[in-house]
């Protein structure tokens, strides 16, 4: 729906923020939402775990707009929106089972141990992402 460009790797069309965050991360925008009001959560996860997911949420979305400005410039060829596309998709899929469990009333050793895990995971993930 956007206006065609060519940037020397072919033709393609302006995108919207709002249809990359449908297409790769759609999840994640309910994620940050919950994130956002920490009551949700907050229970679930020590402050420092609650930090560490608000300030990697916070970059992830950040670099969302940075690749959607650099696609629609020619800053991000069409590979790399792809790869970004991907890693998003990873984040996305990191959000929905975080969220999934600090959704349950009550958590058991493991699961605890489970979330503290795709924590760091999404973390990680994140801050790779920003270091593009």
């Amino acid at each position: 729906t956007g206006r065609p460009i060519d940037c020397g790797d072919g033709p393609r069309r302006t995108i919207d923020i709002r249809d990359f965050t449908a297409q790769y991360s759609a999840y994640s925008v309910e994620f940050e939402a919950n994130i956002a009001e920490k009551g949700k959560i907050s229970t679930k996860l020590n402050p420092v775990q609650l930090q560490q997911l608000s300030d990697a949420t916070q970059s992830a979305l950040e670099f969302r707009k940075y690749v959607v400005a650099g696609y629609n410039s020619c800053a991000v060829t069409k590979a790399q929106y792809g790869q970004y596309g991907t890693r998003f998709q990873a984040l996305d899929g990191l959000a929905r089972e975080i969220n999934d469990l600090t959704g349950k009333p009550s958590l058991p050793p493991e699961e605890t141990a489970k979330l503290a895990g795709l924590i760091s995971q999404y973390c990680d993930l994140a801050r790779k992402l920003s270091m593009d």
